[in-house]
């Protein structure tokens, strides 16, 4: 049944009304609009009600209650029995079979909820983004002189290189010993020793 609907801009709009609908005058119902309650179900539609066009609600197996102050969107598909509650927004193009809705929520467009066919379908908010990480400024040309980061900057030492001890020569006295040793041993081999042994006489009055 076409029926004439007087929406809150007192213009009349077309609205199509199957069934047993109750309609609070303060609603907003854009033309093309479907409702429909089969036998022994019932359409109630409270104050402040905004309905987008092309909507469809169908009232089957119980009672359909749209809460003051809801939002439906242009081209949602309502079907069964339950409770869409006070000040909730129902995106455009969604679909929801017996709903149960809470008051205050917010379904985004193209959702779908209650098809147990494909068992229920949950809406899933992407997590924003991570914000691109920040590349820090190229700094300017470290000054050799400042000394503000002189506390916070370690000290590195250079490593320490042992010096070997650099030998100690032998002393005159023990040269001369071992000179005279040599001497000794080989004066038997030496031609003239009657020469060296002056010759040491000589050199060596105390030997």
């Amino acid at each position: 049944m076409l029926t004439k609907f007087r929406s809150l801009s007192r213009e009349v709009v077309p609205v199509h009304l199957d069934g047993n609908v109750s309609i609070d005058p303060s609603a907003a119902i854009a033309p093309g609009v479907l409702l429909q309650a089969d036998p022994n179900s019932r359409i109630t539609i409270g104050a402040g009600v905004c309905i987008g066009a092309g909507t469809i609600l169908h009232a089957s197996g119980g009672d359909l209650e749209i809460g003051a102050g809801v939002c439906v969107g242009r081209g949602v598909l309502i079907i069964g029995s339950g409770t869409i509650d006070r000040n909730t927004c129902i995106g455009a193009g969604s679909t929801i079979l017996e709903p149960q809705i809470e008051e205050g929520s917010v379904i985004p467009t193209h959702s779908v909820i209650g098809d147990r066919s494909r068992g229920e379908v949950s809406v899933v908010i992407d997590p924003p983004a991570p914000p691109p990480p920040v590349v820090p400024a190229p700094s300017e040309t470290a000054d050799v002189w400042d000394s503000s980061n002189a506390w916070d900057t370690p000290v590195v030492q250079p490593p320490v290189v042992e010096t070997p001890p650099a030998p100690t020569p032998p002393k005159t006295e023990e040269l001369l010993t071992v000179t005279i040793e040599i001497e000794k041993q080989s004066a038997k081999s030496v031609a003239g020793r009657a020469n060296f042994d002056r010759l040491k006489r000589h050199l060596f009055p105390n030997g």
